[in-house]
């Protein structure tokens, strides 16, 4: 009965998209949502950076930077063996600490 009640109002109004017939709904219904989804969360993700960031992380100053550059890779240590720095933007995988612990292929 139930099923006759929605096949009946989906007849009655065509352009709507039924419940549980997700493959009908029609590209030209979902595609400006959707792009208008992801341009609003483009816009807010800007306006946060622009206007709501107000505080930069000391990271990105030149001074700390060209420090970074000075040290490099890899980071020498006073009372332990040295280790890499950034292992994750260097692509050093968890099981390898330092310099000495890569094997000499």
């Amino acid at each position: 009965m139930a099923r006759a009640q929605i096949e009946r109002w989906a007849a009655e109004h065509p352009s709507a998209p039924r419940i549980g017939k997700f493959f009908e709904v029609p590209n030209s219904w979902v595609l400006p949502r959707v792009a208008a989804g992801l341009a609003a969360a483009g816009f807010l993700c800007w306006v946060n950076a622009e206007y709501l960031w107000l505080q930069k992380p000391e990271s990105y100053t030149p001074e700390f930077q060209a420090e970074q550059k000075k040290i490099g890779e890899v980071a020498q240590r006073i009372n332990a063996s040295p280790v890499y720095l950034n292992p994750f933007t260097n692509r050093i995988p968890g099981s390898i600490l330092g310099p000495e612990d890569v094997k000499d292929a």
